[in-house]
């Protein structure tokens, strides 16, 4: 008795997805006795019958539903090794992908990996954006090769290193009072109307501690769901808002002005990659680069110590 091989496989679970030789037909690319000749030889390798043939068409029967349950498995290995392979073949010709969330892919990414590319035309880039809670799942199915996320994961399948940590600043319309400072002290903000990210947004409890601290409650005016929203509503003299320094760019003096805060908000970005997995050289370089430019635009917004030590102290917890 012959062993079963993968295409005998392939052509009987095409058939026990779509429940007829034509369509299984269809989505193999293949003709309809090609499909018949598969499940019949597939049958002989299994030994007993696994279709009912009732007018010309095939009934699966019990034996067939067991074993579709395990067939399908191997389909969905054989797929995830076809992956696997594409990806270092890929990587072989120079692929670098990232997936992060939404506030980095927005400008700063793309600003990054734009120049990146200038430099090496013959690398392929990928940028996908995910929730910094679905990162997660884009790392482990082999989407990218590397992961930006505002939250740290402990799966066993990913290692998870802190990236860069960052100080969250103010934007404030260009006419403001506050413009005229270098460094905005958040008390200063109790009675202007606030724009904050949506209740989900991570930055929420971040801006909630930092206000916190200096002894204040905010409650906001209007909530946007991304940071680039938040400051349209601030170019449009909606209000004033918290936003992570990659959000800066883009924006003109005359649209949007930003300053540094005190007590600042700390943002956290952590890198995901792929456990036993070690990055590309060209992954790394990208990071590397994209690291560079978060460094440079931290320093940009960064609180003058000498300006921090005129403002009042904080209240005593």
């Amino acid at each position: 008795m012959a062993r079963a091989n993968i295409r005998q496989i392939e052509a009987f679970n095409a058939v026990m997805k779509s429940g007829s030789v034509t369509l299984a037909a269809k989505s193999l690319f293949i003709s309809q006795p090609a499909v018949t000749k598969l499940i019949k030889s597939f049958e002989d390798s299994c030994g007993f019958p696994l279709f009912d043939r009732v007018s010309s068409r095939l009934r699966p029967m019990a034996e067939a539903h067991r074993l579709y349950l395990e067939t399908d498995k191997l389909i969905t290995g054989v797929a995830r090794v076809e992956n696997v392979a594409r990806a270092i073949r890929d990587l072989e010709r120079g692929e670098v992908s990232i997936v992060a969330f939404p506030s980095l892919c927005l400008r700063f990414l793309p600003r990054v990996m734009s120049t990146f590319s200038r430099e090496r035309p013959d690398v392929h880039l990928s940028i996908e954006t995910r929730t910094s809670q679905q990162i997660f799942e884009s790392m482990l199915t082999g989407a990218a090769d590397a992961g930006l996320s505002l939250v740290p994961t402990t799966h066993s399948g990913l290692d998870c290193k802190l990236f860069h940590e960052s100080e969250m600043v103010c934007a404030l319309p260009p006419d403001h009072p506050l413009c005229e400072r270098r460094v905005v002290d958040l008390r200063d903000l109790a009675r202007e109307p606030f724009i904050s990210l949506g209740r989900d947004d991570l930055s929420n409890q971040l801006t909630k501690e930092a206000f916190d601290q200096a002894g204040i409650s905010i409650e906001p005016l209007i909530r946007a769901q991304m940071a680039d929203t938040a400051c349209t509503f601030v170019s449009e003299g909606r209000g004033v808002s918290l936003v992570s320094v990659h959000s800066t760019l883009a924006w003109r003096d005359d649209q949007v002005v930003f300053r540094a805060v005190f007590p600042a908000p700390k943002n956290s970005i952590w890198l995901y990659s792929r456990t036993n997995e070690p990055l590309s050289m060209m992954a790394a370089n990208l990071l590397a680069m994209v690291r560079q430019e978060l460094d440079a635009l931290n320093h940009k917004n960064q609180a003058d110590a000498d300006e921090i030590a005129k403002l009042p102290p904080l209240p005593i917890a």
